[in-house]
């Protein structure tokens, strides 16, 4: 815009020297009033010459000459004739504007009204004797240039507020969504701090982010120490609830010998034997729930164990053949024997022994106990069938509970505290395995176990 408005000073100071050229005498008021009263057609050769471009085309010199008087007398531009001795001549707006001389053409900026405008200045020589005869100066106030500034300016500054008020909601609502899972997380240990016992978790939004991701961590964190908490709580109660037995009935011997069967021998030593077997029964009970304590930690100690699976059936088998001679042991395995499962050897053990001597002590009648091994592309399948008494089917959704027993008073005689299936199964559940069992009743039971095959094995299959 800056160039267009020096464009149109420049084309009036050429447009009016072409008409006030053609005199041989200095300007004069009369003169002057006459050429600029629109009468004079401006040639298109003449414009030419003025601007040193004659190969440019301006179309009709009278569509040229009105430009001019349009341009003469828009708001802001001031066109002064002057006298060579510097006279006013004419005017086209009375304002107070000083003016220079200057021996050809200038065009400069100015300051008009504490704005910037334009001034432009021409010399004006006679075509007949070429003498000066003139000045002609132009002041532009380029009102154009400074209300299109301005509304530029204005609509910059609105864009610029617009933007400044969205990007705060925008950052409002970006904090309020970035807060939102930490407040969560804050009001989730609020409520824990308040209640340990509480079950408040996070809740979790669909997003794949580090605040999801810590969220997840932390509810795993609580649910993990829920359960130890809970384990912890249900080994005291079980405990106690164990220990009342024997501890009852080693008070009521004791009780017994000091009121008088001390001094009967044949009460006194069946009161030995009784409280001798009741501490048994308390040393295996202590020592088989610290086995479950540890059962429920070996994803933390054992995370990384593996165990090649066959020889290790194979000598626990060989070990029952010993001990148990009357009894027959069928092994029927479809494995190599390089196959590794992710499980901590002796805890494998634990489970077989559990299991073989279950299947042992329930087997009066018929004395054979099978095993089979079977493997697919991610687990290895162990079953270990009896035919013994079996159970229930009320009795196999229960079989795994803590000190859970078919027949307590049989259980009891036998030895059994109710906790080896319980550590059996806890010990597959840290090593993500699993174990269950197909009864029937009178006619034995099946206990079905999976393990998981070492992820080595897996890759290299």
């Amino acid at each position: 815009m800056l160039t267009e408005e020096t464009q149109d000073v420049k084309e009036i100071l050429v447009g009016v020297t072409n008409r006030l050229n053609g005199g041989s005498s200095a300007l004069s008021k009369e003169t002057v009033y006459l050429n600029l009263s629109g009468n004079y057609t401006l040639t298109t050769l003449e414009l030419g010459e003025e601007f040193d471009q004659r190969n440019l085309v301006y179309g009709q010199s009278s569509n040229y000459q009105d430009t001019i008087f349009a341009k003469m007398n828009e708001e802001g531009v001031f066109v002064r004739v002057y006298s060579p001795t510097s006279r006013l001549l004419f005017e086209t707006e009375p304002k107070d504007i000083p003016f220079k001389k200057s021996a050809q053409l200038l065009i400069e900026p100015i300051k008009m009204d504490n704005k910037e405008g334009i001034r432009g200045i021409s010399p004006i020589y006679s075509r007949v004797t070429q003498k000066l005869i003139g000045y002609v100066q132009v002041n532009n106030q380029m009102v154009n240039y400074h209300y299109m500034s301005e509304k530029i300016l204005w609509a910059i500054l609105g864009i610029g507020i617009l933007a400044l008020i969205f990007s705060a909601v925008l950052g409002y609502l970006l904090a309020v969504n970035f807060l939102k899972p930490i407040k969560k997380i804050t009001n989730t240990m609020n409520d824990i701090r308040e209640d340990t016992q509480s079950t408040s978790r996070i809740e979790l939004d669909e997003g794949n982010d580090e605040l999801t991701h810590l969220s997840t961590v932390f509810n795993d964190m609580l649910d993990r120490m829920q359960k130890y908490i809970e384990q912890q709580k249900d080994f005291v109660e079980d405990v106690s609830h164990e220990l009342r037995t024997p501890v009852a009935i080693m008070e009521g011997h004791l009780k017994l010998l000091n009121r008088w069967g001390k001094n009967d021998p044949e009460v006194l030593d069946e009161s030995l034997q009784a409280s001798l077997q009741e501490i048994e029964r308390m040393k295996s009970l202590v020592q088989e729930m610290l086995d479950l304590s540890r059962a429920e930690q070996v994803e933390i100690h054992y995370k990384n164990e593996r165990t090649t699976i066959k020889p290790l059936i194979l000598q626990t088998i060989n070990n029952f053949k010993l001990i148990y001679p009357d009894f027959v042991f069928n092994l029927d395995d479809d494995i190599r024997d390089e196959m590794y499962v992710s499980i901590y050897r002796n805890h494998l053990e634990q489970i077989l022994v559990i299991i073989l001597d279950n299947a042992v002590k329930y087997s009066s009648k018929r004395k054979e106990i099978h095993v089979s091994i079977a493997a697919d592309n991610q687990n290895v399948d162990i079953a270990i069938q009896d035919f013994g008494e079996g159970m229930t089917q009320e009795d196999t959704e229960k079989i795994f509970n803590r000190f859970y027993r078919v027949d307590k008073a049989r259980s009891r005689y036998k030895g059994g505290n109710g906790l080896g299936l319980a550590i059996a199964r806890e010990l597959l559940t840290g090593y993500k395995g699993t174990v269950y069992v197909e009864s029937v009743l009178d006619h034995g039971s099946i206990f079905r176990i999976k393990l998981p095959i070492h992820r080595n094995e897996v890759k290299n299959s």
